[in-house]
């Protein structure tokens, strides 16, 4: 019986402003590690609402659980109560703040962004219909378009690299898989389940010197860690060519082709302002793709480890050289 009427209670708070006493709409933001590109989706996100015509309407708060999956969820339900909307920066984030809203009996809008396969981590029941109290912005990039870049290098083996129970990971490994099928590559998927696997899962006894290239999809795990990766590759006899999905994981890779996390998060607020301003649902917005991408060359790394990058692709368009 007391459960039950803390739970009405927590509802009534939700209700009526979160219990802040001036009226303002209450946003929690879970923003699931520190890595650059979560940190540009909750800057997009934070700065857009803080220059919005709702700005005076509206407090924010942060937590970062610094991708600690306990702590994760902790933050979420600490949040979940305590907010008239939601924000999940990655899919662990925003599939701890959907459920701990669900655990509440409440149906408290949910938004996310940097989230590959929302389909996939059944944050929504269809893209274009959401259907639930859950939408937001994915940062599926164009995997093809990625892998038609690391074509260039001449590769004949590629090695999907990523952890095993990331959802979002295994849906691009399966991407890749295509592709190499249909350009006669060979593809191979080496997954870790913690970052302190990631030395030993590169070097040479477990990526032999046959394999040309790594392909790092969107991975929160492997993000969080890119300097092991790059340390990794630095002790191979043969150096790999990485390529990621995520602009923010340059430091160890020889190329990055993604979406600019930033915007993800700018579209993210967008969606936030029309259901507070204009009273829109989360069923009704359609999830929407990042409507900018962006890559980067880390050539100062490439001449570092011997490897030689293309002119073809150093000339593609837009393209940022370090």
């Amino acid at each position: 019986m007391k459960k039950k009427l803390a739970l009405l209670a927590v509802s009534a708070l939700l209700v009526t402003g979160c219990g802040s006493g001036n009226g303002k709409t209450k946003i929690g933001v879970l923003q699931f590690g520190s890595f650059e590109a979560l940190q540009k989706a909750t800057d997009g996100f934070v700065h857009t609402l803080n220059d919005s015509e709702i700005k005076d309407k509206i407090e924010i708060k942060i937590s970062n659980p610094n991708a600690d999956g306990a702590t994760n969820a902790s933050m979420a339900s600490t949040l979940a109560s305590s907010s008239d909307l939601l924000y999940g920066v990655a899919t662990p984030s925003a599939s701890a703040l959907k459920s701990a809203v669900a655990s509440f009996g409440l149906d408290t809008p949910v938004l996310f962004s940097a989230v590959t396969n929302p389909l996939g981590a059944k944050l929504v029941t269809s893209l274009d219909k959401p259907g639930g109290n859950c939408t937001g912005v994915t940062d599926l990039s164009d995997i093809a378009a990625e892998l038609d870049i690391l074509a260039k290098f001449n590769v004949h083996k590629i090695v999907s690299f990523y952890t095993a129970t990331e959802v979002n990971s295994v849906y691009q490994a399966d991407i890749a898989d295509v592709w190499c099928k249909s350009h006669n590559v060979e593809h191979v998927r080496k997954t870790i389940t913690s970052a302190s696997e990631i030395a030993s899962a590169l070097d040479m006894s477990s990526i032999p010197a046959d394999v040309d290239a790594l392909f790092l999809p969107t991975d929160d795990t492997i993000a969080n860690a890119i300097g092991q990766v790059k340390q990794a590759n630095e002790t191979r006899t043969n150096k790999l060519i990485i390529a990621g999905c995520d602009v923010g994981i340059i430091e160890g890779s020889i190329f990055c082709s993604g979406i600019n996390y930033y915007s993800a998060g700018v579209q993210a607020a967008q969606m936030a302002i029309s259901i507070i301003k204009d009273g829109k649902k989360p069923a009704d917005i359609p999830v929407q793709d990042c409507s900018t991408s962006e890559i980067t060359i880390n050539q100062t790394w490439a001449t570092s480890l011997g490897i030689t990058i293309p002119q073809d692709v150093l000339n593609i368009e837009g393209a940022k050289i370090i």
